[in-house]
């Protein structure tokens, strides 16, 4: 309407030019007084009384969201694809969960756990238990008792024997070493020579297998760089420049290369075998060659005799067995007598604890592990619930950005969700000038570029308070509330408004 007042008021004032020239025709008739030209009053825009402001705007839906998930995985089960109505709530898309839900089974085994010792400790001590603990105390007082009563015969005895062994060692030892001793310390030095002269043979042979995969990886390399440079420079003569190769050319070309970094991945762990075959070899025969100096030793020592350190370490234990001895014929029963009073005192103490029942503190510690597993529970669970997304409102899946099988990163887009059975527009060129002059709950008025025949009147919801430049110009954005809808409508139509000027 505001347009056709315009265009009636420049027709209007066209003709008040021209009738000077018409009047000038005319004969025999004096010329008629110059016209004033009238000023064209400003003509408000629907449902305004100061005009209005006219911008481009942009169709989209009242609400949208780009989706992701808080962790990072493996997509297992896309449960939508492009176009599908879902409702709020709906599962999306679902992540590989086998990690977490073995956290979970061992959360769950973890929280059982700490439920069962806090009934057992607030139940007390079972029966069995009570009985256990009163026969340890009924054999603490009898090894008092047994104590108490004396050193016996047969104590005499062990303590005399142990003398008599300690007497035959140092006997034994002064005599020098026997023929079957000599005969098998030899076996013992042949058979250490043997054996490291087989360990040696293995390792070498599995040092020149290294050496063979070494030469074997170093070959393929050479291969794979060759292909790649044939490749590569067949490329180069058909094309300068790489974005004018096929895409089969360039997945040759990149095939080739990946090859090369194959080949050199599997030089490399060629050369690590062969150094760690190197240096095995290298431990190997040292440990083979310890074994045969030990067994050398050994049979050198028989040969020797007996040294002046283990004469001496044979009367040592000679002296030792003989005060054993004399402390069983003396005062050492006093500290048996010590020690059998304190195994009592232990276990009558560990009775009357399982008789008294779990202490307080101990109760609190169990509840505590309680809650502790049940947090790790509900922590688990929550991980779990993260590798799916669900709808967070009713919509329209808009963009799927990925596919079964694909990893996604932590924050990700996934997917766009909107509400397209309610549009809005967002003007694009709201320069500052006019952004002063409307407000909020103005009306509006849109025509639709791709829908001529549509007109559909509007309020403005809101203003964003912070402008951006565009094309060199301070622009702001007013959100429009589209007085109804209509099923031509598509998200970023672009559309003519008027808004009323405020008074």
């Amino acid at each position: 309407m505001y347009r056709t007042l315009m265009a009636a008021a420049k027709t209007l004032a066209a003709a008040i030019l021209c009738l000077p020239l018409l009047a000038g025709c005319a004969p025999d008739q004096p010329p008629p007084p110059t016209p004033v030209i009238p000023v064209m009053p400003t003509v408000p825009a629907a449902g305004g009384a100061g005009g209005a402001v006219e911008a481009e705007a942009r169709l989209v839906p009242a609400q949208s969201a780009e989706l992701s998930l808080p962790v990072g995985g493996v997509v297992a089960e896309l449960l939508v694809a492009e176009g599908d109505r879902v409702a709020a709530g709906a599962p999306l898309l679902r992540l590989e969960r086998g990690r977490v839900e073995a956290v979970i089974a061992q959360a769950q085994a973890d929280l059982e756990a700490a439920q069962a010792g806090y009934e057992r400790l607030r139940a007390g001590a079972q029966p069995e238990e009570v009985a256990a603990a009163e026969a340890q105390a009924a054999q603490a007082r009898a090894k008092l008792r047994q104590v108490q009563g004396g050193v016996t015969t047969s104590d005499l005895a062990a303590a005399r024997a142990q003398v008599e062994q300690a007497n035959a060692a140092l006997a034994r030892l002064r005599g020098g070493p026997s023929a079957p001793d000599v005969a098998q310390a030899a076996a013992a030095l042949d058979q250490a020579r043997a054996a490291a002269q087989a360990q040696r043979d293995s390792l070498a042979a599995a040092k020149l297998q290294a050496e063979s995969r070494v030469e074997q990886a170093a070959n393929a390399l050479r291969d794979a760089q060759d292909a790649y440079s044939a490749i590569y420079w067949q490329n180069r003569n058909l094309s300068e420049n790489p974005d004018d190769l096929t895409q089969e050319q360039r997945d040759r070309e990149t095939a080739a290369l990946r090859a090369v970094q194959n080949a050199q991945a599997g030089l490399d762990q060629a050369q690590v075998a062969l150094a760690e075959a190197r240096q095995g070899e290298i431990a190997g025969v040292a440990a083979g060659e310890a074994q045969v100096r030990e067994a050398q030793a050994s049979l050198d020592r028989l040969q020797a005799g007996s040294g002046a350190d283990q004469l001496a370490a044979a009367r040592a234990q000679v002296a030792a067995s003989q005060a054993n001895l004399d402390k069983l014929r003396g005062d050492q029963r006093a500290g048996a007598l010590e020690a059998a009073q304190a195994a009592v005192t232990l276990a009558d103490a560990n009775l009357a604890r399982l008789q008294a029942g779990a202490a307080p503190g101990d109760l609190a510690v169990a509840a505590a592990q309680v809650q502790r597993a049940e947090a790790a529970l509900a922590v688990a669970r929550v991980a779990c619930d993260e590798t799916e997304l669900r709808a967070p409102f009713a919509g329209t899946v808009a963009d799927l950005a990925v596919q079964v099988g694909q990893y996604i990163a932590v924050g990700a887009p996934v997917l766009s969700l909107a509400d397209l059975s309610t549009w809005q527009a967002d003007t694009t060129d709201l320069t500052e000038a006019s952004a002063v002059r409307i407000r909020e709950g103005g009306h509006v008025s849109l025509r639709f570029d791709a829908i001529p025949d549509l007109e559909i009147d509007g309020t403005v919801s809101r203003i964003k308070p912070r402008g951006e430049v565009n094309q060199g110009d301070m622009t702001y954005v007013a959100t429009i509330d589209l007085g109804r809808q209509d099923p031509r409508l598509r998200w970023n139509m672009t559309a003519t408004v008027a808004i009323d000027v405020a008074e």
